[in-house]
This record gives C-alpha cells, structure tokens and sequence, in this order.
C-alpha cells in the first residue's frame, strides 16, 4: 500500500505548527490567535485548522443555513473586524433573508450583511479560558483571513452548539488548511437586486470607494467628538466592515475608554476596539441617498481604504436627525454644503 506524502507532509507541518502555537502561547499567554499566526508567519485559518480532531471541527460551506442554525443559540455575540477596527455585538441571529450573493441577518441588536460567497471556511472552535470553555464559529476568507465570527455568551445553548457543529461537520477534519490566498474579488452593490433602503444607504459608506472630503479631524478631535456625542446620548450609527461581512451598531455610546493605542466604547451589548495608529485620516463626508444629504465620518487606513464609518441615526422620511446634522456642520474645517 503507498502511503499519500503530501497528505503526511501536511500532517506533519500541522503538527508543527500546533507545537509553535503552544510554545508561543507559554510566553505569550494572553496573545490572541490573529497575533499569533501573525507572529508565526501563517494565516490564522491555518492556526485555527490545527485544532480539528481536537477543540475545533471543520464545518461543510453550507453557511446560509449554518447561519440560521445559530438563531437557536440564544444569545451570542457577533464580531467583525478588519485590520484597524473590532465591531462586537451581543444579540440574537432571529431574520434570515438572501438577497443574491448576500445574506442579511437582523434581531435584537444585531444587524449584519455577510457576503458569503466570499467565506473560504469554517470551524466550531472549543477554547479553554481563565473562566471555562469559550465556544465560537469562526469563518475565513480565501486568503485564511477571518470575516466573521460569532462567540457563545453566558446565556447561550452550549448543547445546541455542540448539536449544530457535528450536524454541520465537514468529512475533513484533517489539521490542516487549504488555503488559495486569492484576492477577493470586489463586489458590485450598484448591482445588487432587492438589497433594502438599510444596506443600500449604508454599504457604500464602508466598502466603495472613499468619498470626497469636505474636511478632516485630527485623532485628538475624534476622541472629543466622540465624548460629545457620549454626553448627548445621540443615537448613531456605526458600521465596520472586511472582504465578507459588515456589521452595523444603531444607538447611543457610553462607555468611552482609552488603552493607548486602542479607543474603545465599552457599552452593554455592543463595544468598539479602535487602534488609533492605524487610523491615517477621520474625514468629514457628505453623500446622497434619496433626497437626503447624509453627513458622517469615514475612518480610513493609511492605503486610503475605510475602517470604519460613524454616521447619525436615520429616518426615511426626515433624513439625518437635525441634531446630528448641526453636530457635523459645527465641526472647525468643515465645508458645509446640501
């Protein structure tokens, strides 16, 4: 019988890579597993894939319904980020609606627009922490980069995610990842067919390309604009968005911290992790949808793409809320046109 050696050079490499984590992991141990795959010169799919037959398990490319599976977790908390910006929410997964290449995901306190098509892989994970098991789906772009990833709460079904990880298990389980590392292609949203007033308004915003101008604020501006907006209790809406997935908060902010070099907002059910050193520019932008003039900032990387955008709440009818727009039109610099 001839032995498959790509198969055991792939194992062996897996092998490999799972000891590095645990040495790394020795000296570094609250190191999280984005860094360390950094640190290790691999994508973090690879890292995490080390762990099937282990604490994690493959999942098959059926997300659509995976996704509506995790409506019956309970409670979780959804997280997307890019490379400057980490968007976490605390809610419930209850609406599903395909909308072409796109699935929309809405319930209480969740508001999301996962672009699927662009998902490599999958996996359950099972890590264990200082205060037990933390449980989480995780899923991967083709270039092993993490898109979304959706995290157990205290008040989540641990059985029922142990039920829909082995339901949705992939006939692979072998540790270690196949990873094409392709450019995502881009994704036409002029294009996109029955995409609602929400996304059609808000997509743009953090995944077209940046708009123009009509002023900037320095990183110290941004903090007190942001206290401001604290104070006020004025409902905003945030979006951070990556190659597969944006995630959107509606409501005020609260808790303002900063642990340099990260701004954070620490509310109940939504926080904001924002490493200042990466943000280049906040600019002021003004933009059309309908009739209305829509004001906000764009947060934006040193490659000019945006992180993060920070716009007012939104009615149809009405537009922005008058408060907001004042709010934005006051800002020094800014060049006020409708």
């Amino acid at each position: 019988m001839m032995l498959n050696t790509t198969t055991t050079q792939n194992a062996t490499a897996a092998y490999d890579l799972k000891l590095a984590w645990r040495d790394l992991l020795a000296d570094h141990p609250h190191l999280r597993p984005r860094d360390a795959a950094s640190a290790l010169g691999v994508s973090e799919a690879e890292l995490v894939a080390t762990g099937c037959g282990d604490n994690a398990i493959r999942l098959r490319p059926d997300w659509p319904a995976l996704i509506d599976a995790v409506g019956t977790l309970g409670p979780v908390m959804a997280l997307t980020r890019n490379d400057v910006a980490v968007h976490e929410k605390t809610g419930l997964y209850e609406h599903l609606r395909l909308c072409g290449e796109l699935l929309l995901v809405s319930g209480h306190n969740i508001e999301l627009c996962l672009l699927t098509g662009r998902w490599h892989s999958g996996y359950a994970t099972t890590e264990q922490s200082r205060i037990g098991p933390r449980r989480s789906l995780q899923f991967f772009d083709a270039d092993g980069e993490a898109v979304h990833k959706i995290y157990l709460t205290e008040h989540s079904d641990a059985e029922r995610f142990r039920r829909l990880a082995e339901a949705f298990a992939a006939a692979d389980q072998t540790p270690s990842a196949d990873i094409p590392y392709a450019e995502p292609a881009g994704f036409d949203w002029a294009a996109a067919q029955g995409l609602p007033d929400l996304w059609q308004r808000l997509a743009p915003l953090c995944t077209g390309k940046p708009l123009a101008a009509a002023g900037f604020v320095s990183g110290h501006q941004f903090r007190e604009l942001m206290q401001q907006l604290a104070r006020m209790a004025l409902p905003l809406q945030i979006l951070t968005a990556n190659a597969g997935a944006l995630q959107l908060h509606t409501g005020p902010v609260q808790n303002l911290r900063i642990t340099d070099p990260w701004f954070n907002v620490l509310d109940q059910g939504f926080n904001l992790h924002l490493n200042e050193k990466g943000v280049a520019e906040a600019a002021i932008v003004h933009t059309r949808h309908d009739r209305h003039t829509l004001r906000g900032l764009q947060l934006r990387d040193r490659l000019g793409q945006t992180v993060a955008a920070v716009f007012g709440d939104y009615d149809p009818a009405d537009g922005e809320s008058l408060l907001w727009r004042e709010f934005i039109d006051a800002l020094p610099g800014n060049r006020i046109f409708n």
